[in-house]
């Protein structure tokens, strides 16, 4: 009997998990517009994703599988986040050599691909963890909705990348103000199909970059209808 209550007890605290991660998401949905003139919200609301993912949805999450890579990405990232606001709020004077290489298309790259693998694996358990759940409520519809938006903010980091290999790869961004802002608003309108005119319609590179998030938010809605549908079946069946 103990152990029914802890259950439902851990159910309800990872039902909670769910719905705070869509507010955590929403908020920094609702900072972005203040990302220009206050970039050090950017590092803030990078650390403060990961930090709620590591500390409250690893804890009272029902997969324990990829639970170690989580942590190993996860506090890389908050490291190179830590360092963005040190840097940005000029707490000490860091070396040329670490400020060129910020600024350096390999840095970019290797940056996206950290929250690429990051983002992929609390996908993978997010999506598992959902079809797991004994019961559907509101937390575990709001659960799917916090995935689709971290879609949104991964292609925000993509379209950023791609911005720092080719900048002529998107058009009606001002040269003197940094671009995180517009293109991480411009991931959210491709990944809900608006679309935007911010990619240049004479290179390719803008293009794959905003296909690939409005697949990726297609592919994520029908893989978990399908895995939804795999469960009922599965249940009526037995």
């Amino acid at each position: 009997m103990d152990k029914r209550r802890w259950d439902f007890h851990r159910i309800r605290n990872r039902h909670l998990a769910y719905r705070y991660l869509l507010v955590v998401e929403l908020i920094i949905i609702w900072l972005i517009p203040l990302w220009p003139a206050f970039p050090v919200i950017e590092s803030f609301s990078g650390l403060l994703l990961v930090a709620y993912v590591l500390v409250c949805m690893s804890r009272f999450s029902n997969i324990k599988k990829g639970r170690r890579f989580l942590y190993i990405f996860g506090i890389a990232i908050m490291a190179l986040e830590l360092l963005g606001i040190v840097s940005r709020m000029h707490f000490f004077k860091l070396h040329p050599g670490w400020l060129e290489l910020a600024v350096h298309p390999g840095f970019s790259v290797f940056y996206f691909c950290l929250w690429l693998i990051f983002f992929g694996i609390v996908l993978i358990r997010l999506v598992n963890g959902l079809i797991k759940e004994p019961f559907v409520t509101t937390s575990v519809i709001m659960g799917a909705g916090a995935g689709y938006l971290l879609l949104g903010l991964l292609g925000g980091v993509l379209l950023n990348t791609l911005c720092a290999i080719q900048p002529l790869a998107f058009t009606n961004i001002s040269p003197d103000t940094d671009p995180s802002a517009m293109l991480t608003l411009a991931a959210f309108a491709f990944l809900t199909s608006l679309g935007s005119n911010i990619v240049n319609q004479q290179v390719l590179l803008g293009h794959a970059g905003a296909l690939s998030i409005t697949l990726g938010g297609q592919l994520y809605v029908a893989i978990l209808i399908a895995m939804v549908l795999g469960r009922f079946h599965h249940r009526r069946s037995n």
